[in-house]
């Protein structure tokens, strides 16, 4: 073989390689009027890459065929098949054996005319068929032996070109799928569908694509590129044509303007072919990937449609995986009863008010829902939620633009409002416990609010402070509005939990005395602790211990705070309440003190050793000081 034929094939592409190929045999051999040349591109299909002596309208429709109809139409044995050997016969053109609906204008060589097939075999597969077509004389055992030899000093070079425009074309596509499923999170996923679809398009060879979505008997695009915009394409899918997507077919029109179903409007418009494939989701959504040309027999080959698969699926994934970001997203910061954010939403936007631009003022309203309880024990569980779902459609509906509220936990809830200067807080959040105090309990019943408020910067730039004033008004609101003193009024709102001999109990009393702790603070130490254990589940509820629902809130608010840093600096020491820091000392020591499951427990020398390396990063110094002076008592009291 020249080298100059070596050398031009290598530099070619597939399929002027086998052109070139194809010249080169008819050079040698003269005299023959017809050859074809089938690749395999898909594991049972063939498509023809080449060919001569026969224009390309008798070929049309007829670009691919099964590899069962090539066997059937060599007959020669199945051992010769797959050993590649040539086989000479006289029965008719082979392409009328092998394709029933081939085109009349294929017309046979005046007879005597002969067939040579040739398969070629690599690997133990045959991955390409030659077919010869000649008069009798020009073909014979000779000239078969010659195209034989041909063939087999060419074929491993038309083979190597094949297989490198296939890996070079899987990667080009890979490289499609990878972008897409690699989207930066914060793109619209609009951007990356349409970016997948123009290398799509570009890739198989259409000229225009699409995303649809079945919705009921509905069509909806969801994205699309390339030729045809503005145009309906999706309306060349009938109802059959989606019973067949929906039970997971592919759908291949090559010639649209002659499908019976056509519409006048898209073949006018210039639609010939197109070629549809589902996306299947877990949920009853159908989704399809829709590709189409304005040239007739445009089809993907084999290796086309599995790439065309894998970018459909990686379609699936990306918007399964978008939709469940969103709703994790909501999930993450919304209160699924009312449908208003939840308390890490509030305490998101909250943080966002010290970051107010100059000029402008934030309102921070907390509000909870008076004798709340009593409604749940009165009406029942249900009828209590009803109402808050209510109240959630309230704020949602009727609140100012801009104005964002959150359900914080149980009935309570916050406001956070941002305005100029001349905003007036009072009566913004009177307006309001207006609205919400219209919400009907009963038929003689109505929502009643207590709420407190507090400005940003004018009540103070430090948000932990802020929510602290906020909520200071929204107790004295209580207070006031049942007629009553505030929380800790008297000695006879206090409660008694001393029997609760647990170390943590122990410790964070005796703490308390050295701080010289006063008795509200004392009370929410112990209540705090109390929680605490019940939450952990070292202690069951007591019904013996009667905690007020002021208390219990105030000892809520400090467990917020458990797990805050500490910085020593005057802005952690001002927002986490020294009850808190007292609370953090104490649970972490008698954990530290107590074994756990792949842990011994330490010792008391060896956990102040630990808890003294952590000071000024972890804990209050000066709680940690009255914690060093008990040395002492630690190993009498809680050693044992």
């Amino acid at each position: 073989m020249p080298a100059s034929l070596i050398e031009r094939l290598l530099a070619a592409g597939a399929v002027q390689a086998f052109e070139l190929g194809l010249e080169e045999l008819l050079r040698v051999l003269p005299g023959i009027e017809q050859v074809f040349l089938w690749v395999r591109d898909g594991q049972n299909r063939f498509s023809l890459q080449a060919f001569r002596g026969v224009p390309k309208t008798a070929l049309e429709g007829v670009e691919a065929v099964l590899e069962s109809s090539l066997r059937m139409a060599y007959l020669g044995s199945p051992e010769d098949w797959l050993a590649g050997k040539a086989h000479l016969d006289h029965e008719g053109h082979v392409l009328h054996r092998a394709l029933s609906t081939l085109s009349d204008k294929l017309e046979p060589i005046q007879p005597p005319a002969v067939n040579l097939t040739l398969p070629l075999v690599a690997n133990q597969q045959v991955w390409a068929v030659l077919y010869l077509h000649a008069p009798a004389p020009i073909l014979g055992p000779i000239e078969a032996e010659r195209v034989s030899q041909f063939m087999a000093g060419i074929a491993p070079i038309l083979r190597e070109v094949y297989l490198r425009e296939s890996a070079e074309r899987q990667s080009l596509w890979l490289s499609a799928i990878n972008a897409l499923l690699r989207a930066p999170h914060e793109q619209p996923l609009e951007v990356g569908l349409q970016d997948a679809l123009e290398e799509a398009t570009r890739l198989s060879g259409a000229e225009g694509a699409r995303l649809i979505t079945f919705e009921g008997h509905a069509i909806r695009t969801v994205a699309q590129a390339g030729w045809g915009s503005g145009l309906p394409v999706e309306a060349a899918i009938t109802r059959q044509l989606s019973e067949r997507l929906r039970s997971g077919q592919q759908v291949g029109i090559p010639r649209y303007d002659l499908y019976p179903a056509h519409r006048p409007e898209l073949v006018e418009a210039g639609l010939r072919s197109l070629f549809i494939l589902p996306i299947l989701r877990q949920s009853s959504e159908v989704s399809a990937l829709l590709l189409f040309s304005t040239q007739q027999h445009w089809l993907p080959d084999a290796q086309t449609q599995e790439l065309l698969g894998d970018m459909a699926a990686a379609i699936g994934v990306v918007r399964v995986e978008w939709t469940l970001r969103r709703e994790l997203a909501w999930a993450a910061y919304t209160d699924p009863l009312t449908g208003l954010g939840n308390r890490r939403a509030f305490e998101r936007d909250l943080e966002k008010l010290a970051r107010l631009p100059q000029g402008r003022v934030g309102v921070l309203v907390l509000f909870d829902l008076d004798e709340f309880k009593l409604i749940n024990d009165t009406y029942g569980h249900i009828h209590a939620d009803h109402v808050l779902v209510r109240l959630g459609g309230v704020l949602r509906a009727k609140a100012r633009a801009g104005d964002r509220a959150y359900r914080l936990g149980g009935d309570e809830f916050a406001l956070i409002i941002e305005g100029s200067p001349t905003l007036n807080p009072a009566r913004t959040a009177e307006r309001y416990r207006a609205l919400l105090e219209e919400i009907r309990v009963s038929d003689s019943t109505f929502l009643r609010v207590s709420l407190g408020y507090a400005v940003y910067p004018n009540d103070g730039t430090d948000i932990q402070s802020l929510w602290r004033i906020a909520d200071d008004q929204m107790y004295k609101d209580k207070a006031m509005r049942k007629g009553r003193t505030p929380l800790f009024a008297g000695l006879e709102q206090r409660f008694t939990v001393f029997q609760i001999q647990t170390p943590l109990f122990r410790l964070a009393n005796r703490l308390a005395q050295v701080l010289r702790m006063g008795p509200e603070e004392h009370q929410v130490l112990q209540a705090s602790c109390y929680l605490l254990q019940m939450a952990l589940g070292e202690v069951e509820p007591r019904p013996e211990v009667q905690i007020p629902d002021g208390l219990l809130r105030e000892a809520a608010r400090v467990l917020m705070f458990v797990q805050s840093p500490w910085d020593d600096s005057s802005e952690a020491r001002e927002a986490i309440p020294r009850v808190a820091r007292v609370l953090q000392v104490a649970h972490w020591f008698a954990s530290a003190i107590r074994p756990l499951e792949g842990r011994a427990a330490r010792s008391i020398e060896e956990a102040l050793e630990e808890v003294a390396q952590q000071a000024r990063q972890r804990f209050d110094p000066v709680v940690l000081e009255a914690l060093y002076s008990i040395r002492g008592w630690l190993s009498q009291e809680l050693a044992a």
